[in-house]
């Protein structure tokens, strides 16, 4: 905000409504500024709503340096869902910045203040901009999202669908890469926003390239083909300093699932939790004092599509990468990072399998907004 406000009030402005003084420019641009991160949030906001109404959950709505993330938790069942909730986005841009321009005319037009008619033309030109640049066909904006369902629609193939989304992000990356090396070469400073941003998308269409690759290796896989089997417990009860002794310094393990007296697991003490307790109480707490709590951790079943607890495990706020199997209700086993590589390890060696238009994947990563 305040890097934006500064080139608003001490070049931007100025230039396009001299005369006025530096408090004005500087108002001026602190509204501008807040109006244009509302417009970026009404571009996700409009991805969001969408996503929702077709069955897929959002998360959140992050706002950050190159524009907005809206975190979806899903994605799109078929091509039409996918192409209405990113078209979502750059239609809502577009409308703003038609909303923008159509009041800086009119403000022009009786005679208000060159100031306004400046930011709200500014307003209308970013949200053009923004509009235009995210319609790039390459992922992760969202023209590559519209080029995927685009693909997926035709060839009833969603990883091939994303392999050209991905690869095409990819040549775009690049292309902006190279043409703001040139620009930087030829004396133009801004240039490395140009930079920034196909760094920005070559990383993003290469780690959702991989993505989709071990999706498709691991689409045969099950919880219960990587899970530890009938993991050690703890009592609830039992003090950090016997639990150090007779369980951490006793086991090859760094974290294990709290049972109370009648046998029910409560939660997941681990090793670091146990490392951030001071010393001194280590004779006073209990792992059930310090482990984490059952609700915080991602949970499934022996049979169910190991990618899908995969996800949960990423978003759960707890349990440091582990998740607890349950069967009927009864512990069967954990999935630890190690089982995880183990997973991702053997699932390189396979061929991945393509997903048509019935496999929905746990987790899509955004829209875009850069």
């Amino acid at each position: 905000m305040v890097l934006l406000a500064w080139s608003l009030a001490g070049a931007t402005l100025p230039e396009l409504a001299p005369g006025s003084s530096d408090p004005v420019y500087w108002i001026a641009a602190v509204g501008g500024v807040l109006l244009l991160f509302a417009s970026l949030l009404a571009h996700e906001l409009a991805h969001s709503v969408v996503a929702e109404r077709r069955g897929v959950s959002v998360e959140g709505i992050t706002l950050w340096l190159l524009g907005g993330v809206s975190q979806l938790h899903g994605e799109a069942k078929t091509p039409r869902d996918e192409f209405d909730i990113t078209a979502a986005g750059p239609l809502t841009s577009v409308a703003l910045a038609l909303g923008f321009g159509a009041v800086a005319v009119f403000v022009a037009a009786i005679g208000g203040p060159t100031v306004l008619v400046a930011v709200l033309g500014w307003l209308a030109a970013i949200n053009g901009v923004l509009a235009a640049f995210n319609l790039i066909p390459g992922a992760p904006l969202d023209g590559g999202r519209l080029l995927h369902a685009a693909v997926w629609h035709r060839s009833g193939d969603r990883s091939r669908a994303t392999m050209v989304a991905t690869r095409a992000g990819g040549r775009v990356g690049y292309t902006l890469i190279g043409l703001g090396i040139l620009l930087l070469l030829a004396g133009d400073l801004s240039a490395a926003w140009f930079v920034l941003l196909g760094w920005f998308l070559l990383a993003a269409s290469r780690a959702e390239a991989t993505h989709e690759l071990l999706r498709g290796a691991l689409a045969g896989v099950r919880v219960r083909d990587v899970m530890t089997p009938r993991p050690t417990v703890a009592p609830e009860d039992v003090p950090l300093s016997t639990l150090v002794d007779d369980w951490f310094l006793g086991h090859d393990c760094s974290a294990f699932p709290v049972v109370a007296a009648d046998g029910k697991v409560t939660g997941l003490v681990t090793l670091a939790r146990v490392k951030s307790t001071p010393r001194h109480d280590w004779e006073r707490l209990t792992a059930g004092d310090v482990a984490e709590p059952l609700e915080s951790l991602a949970t499934g079943a022996p049979n169910e599509p190991f990618p899908e607890i995969l996800e949960r495990m990423a978003g759960a706020p707890g349990g440091g990468g582990r998740a607890l199997v349950f069967d009927d209700g009864v512990l069967a086993g954990i999935i630890t990072p190690t089982d995880v590589q183990r997973a991702v390890d053997l699932a390189a060696l396979r061929s991945p399998r393509p997903r048509g238009d019935s496999i929905a994947r746990p987790r899509a990563p955004t829209s875009g907004g850069a």
